[in-house]
C-alpha cells in the first residue's frame, strides 16, 4: 500500500483551510475530504474554494468549464493550497501517460533530475527541491494552462505548484524506496483518479 491518498488527502485538508464540514454520505478520509472540496461543484456554492471543482474539473476534461469567471479578489480567491491540490490530477495523469511509476521516474531521470528522483524514492533522504524551469520541459503546455486560466493565476504559479507537489507525490508512492511495487502504485493513482472524477461526474 502507497501512502498517495494520505498525501492527497493532506494536500485537500490544506485547501479547506481545515474548515471541511463533513459531508454525509460521501464517508469519512479522503473520499469525504475530496467530496467536501469538490462538493459545491455544480451547486454554485463554491464560491469559497475559487471554482477549485472547475479547475479538477478541466484538468480532468470533466467539465465544459466557462462558468467560472469570477472577479478576482486578492489572488483570485484561490489560495496556494488549492493550486496545490488542483495540480495532483495533473501529474497523476501525466504519470499514467508516461507509463505508469516506472516510465515516469525513467523520464524524470532522462530530464536530469536523476539526483533529485532518487532523494523522492529513499525513505532515508528528505525530498530534494526541483526547478520550476525543469519541470515546464516535462508538462505539457496545454494542460497547465487551462489549469492557470481556471484559477486564474499565472502559468509560472501552476508550474511552480506542480514543482511543490510533485516530489511528495512521487515520495509518496515509493514507501519501500526502489522495492516499491510499481503496480500497487499504479493502481492506487487510477483508485485516486476515479476517486477524483466520480466527484466531477
Amino acid at each position: 500500500m502507497t501512502d498517495l491518498s494520505n498525501i492527497v488527502e493532506i494536500l485537500a485538508k490544506q485547501a479547506l483551510g481545515g474548515q471541511q464540514q463533513s459531508q454525509g454520505g460521501l464517508g469519512g478520509g479522503l473520499g469525504g475530504v475530496l467530496g467536501s472540496v469538490l462538493g459545491g461543484l455544480g451547486g454554485g456554492q463554491q464560491q469559497s474554494q475559487g471554482g477549485l471543482g472547475g479547475v479538477l474539473g478541466s484538468v480532468l476534461g470533466g467539465l465544459t468549464g466557462g462558468q467560472q469567471q469570477q472577479a478576482p479578489q486578492q489572488s483570485s480567491g484561490f489560495n496556494g493550497s488549492s493550486l496545490l491540490i488542483a495540480v495532483v490530477p495533473l501529474i497523476l495523469g501525466w504519470i499514467q501517460q508516461n507509463g505508469g511509476l516506472q516510465g515516469a521516474l525513467a523520464k524524470l531521470q532522462g530530464a536530469g533530475l536523476g539526483g533529485q528522483v532518487q532523494s523522492w524514492v529513499d525513505p532515508s533522504q528528505g525530498n530534494g527541491g526541483v526547478d520550476v524551469q525543469q519541470i515546464q520541459g516535462l508538462f505539457g503546455g496545454q494542460q497547465v494552462e487551462q489549469v492557470a486560466q481556471q484559477a486564474n493565476v499565472p502559468t509560472n504559479e501552476v508550474y511552480g505548484a506542480i514543482s511543490t507537489v510533485l516530489p511528495q507525490i512521487i515520495d509518496s508512492l515509493t514507501p519501500q524506496g526502489d522495492s516499491t511495487d510499481h503496480n500497487e502504485a499504479n493502481d492506487d493513482i487510477q483508485n485516486v483518479m476515479n476517486l477524483v472524477s466520480g466527484f466531477l461526474k
